[in-house]
């Protein structure tokens, strides 16, 4: 997959941007950048890895045994902290410390899309849905090489690869009850904490549906905990870089905080968790299957979906610094929604066909591909918000099970619409 990556992905993107790693920053003096553009549209000089250049350069402190986390002059930076990433990040990255930073910043950017790759076609395999792999392996890397979206987290050097490889792996984990699955998630989503939020409120409603008694749903939130207890006194120098960011803003993503209170805009994803939750409780309640596990994990699988894609899009959008290219973090939920549709037996044919054009529109739109390149970002917000609140009530609609004889999770698969 990385050879494949390697082969296509990057001649194409050198071509269609003529995008070239600045080559002056393994020299600077950290923290400080003498000067960049800050790239808002594509045509505009490329950042050339400025974000990455924070990981690179963190690393590199961590390893000569300096501090990492500090105050700095926002004239010298683009934030009042020099890093505002979780410390597993920066020993996850230390490798990298002995390359110059254009080589390091091309080994994450192609190790990126390889990941998610990689996740999606374990994921695929697992799940009985490996002939989806060409269809969406090609969607991913024309999504990363050909749209503004997926241009600009690549010049960037964003980390938002983890995110959407946390969204395939926490979805998997209880599909395919793997003890990896769940590691990887919890590395993943630590390496971008922002995946957090999407992890916490799926496994709040995944977790008693599975079986809070079988010990490997813990191992998720498990290992998080670890990785913070470890890394612990890092840790208290980094949350007030984090709360920082938290609350920060930005005007360049579409954010639910730019069209809503934001109050409402964070409310969003509790409300939607409550109301699965809820849907799914009166729903086995009602059918007297409370206690049949089995029956609970097909009423999973019937939803892993839609509501992993209410979550993507909400816990992505609520807050107020959503740039743009965060939303490559929704490819991850691409391989979700071709294993589920592959479950021919379990969701009507019509739900799965409207699931599938709907969300492949979703991604036209957060992808700024044509018509929707000069969409502005409160726009693009309302046709984001209305596409959660689509997905969810696909969610709460097959929270109620209408087929006869779903006794227990779905394995036999028939024609699907192509992921």
């Amino acid at each position: 997959m990385a050879v494949a990556v390697v082969a296509v992905a990057y001649p194409l993107f050198l071509h269609y941007t003529g995008f070239e790693p600045a080559r002056d920053f393994a020299g600077l003096t950290y923290p400080r950048l003498k000067g960049y553009l800050l790239r808002q549209t594509p045509g505009q000089r490329p950042n050339h890895g400025v974000d990455f250049s924070q990981i690179h350069l963190s690393a590199r402190h961590l390893r000569a045994d300096k501090p990492v986390y500090f105050k700095v002059k926002r004239m010298k930076w683009r934030r009042e902290w020099s890093s505002t990433y979780h410390p597993l990040a920066h020993w996850f990255y230390l490798p990298t410390v002995r390359l110059p930073f254009p080589d390091a910043l091309v080994v994450h950017n192609l190790g990126g899309i390889a990941l998610v790759l990689l996740c999606a076609a374990l994921a695929l395999w697992r799940g009985g849905a490996l002939d989806a792999l060409p269809s969406l392996g090609g969607a991913v890397l024309v999504a990363m090489v050909l749209t503004p979206t997926g241009l600009l987290h690549l010049e960037r050097g964003q980390m938002d690869f983890y995110v959407a490889a946390s969204f395939v792996c926490v979805v998997a984990m209880f599909e395919r009850r793997m003890v990896g699955w769940a590691l990887a998630a919890a590395l993943f989503s630590t390496l971008k904490v922002s995946a957090w939020s999407f992890v916490g409120f799926y496994w709040m409603v995944a977790a008693p549906l599975w079986g809070l008694r079988d010990w490997r749903v813990w191992l998720v939130p498990g290992a998080i905990l670890l990785a913070n207890l470890v890394f612990l006194s890092e840790v208290r120098e980094w949350l007030p870089a984090f709360l920082y960011v938290a609350e920060n803003r930005s005007d360049a993503g579409p954010s639910f905080t730019k069209i809503l209170p934001k109050l409402a805009a964070y409310a969003m994803p509790f409300i939607s968790t409550l109301a699965v939750a809820a849907a799914a409780f009166v729903s086995l309640r009602r059918s007297g299957r409370l206690s049949d596990v089995a029956f609970r994990r097909a009423l999973l699988e019937r939803i892993s979906f839609p509501f992993a894609a209410v979550l993507g899009i909400q816990t992505i959008c609520a807050t107020p610094v959503t740039h743009d290219y965060r939303l490559v973090a929704l490819l991850g939920l691409l391989p979700v929604l071709a294993i589920w549709c592959a479950r021919g037996e379990s969701i009507p044919a019509w739900l799965r066909y409207a699931a599938s054009l709907g969300y492949a529109l979703l991604l036209v739109v957060a992808f700024r591909v044509r018509p929707f390149l000069e969409i502005s970002y409160e726009n693009a917000a309302w046709l984001m918000l209305a596409g959660a609140w689509a997905l969810l009530a696909v969610a709460l609609y097959l929270a109620f099970p209408r087929e006869r004889g779903l006794a227990g999770p779905v394995r036999s698969a028939s024609p699907s619409p192509s992921a």
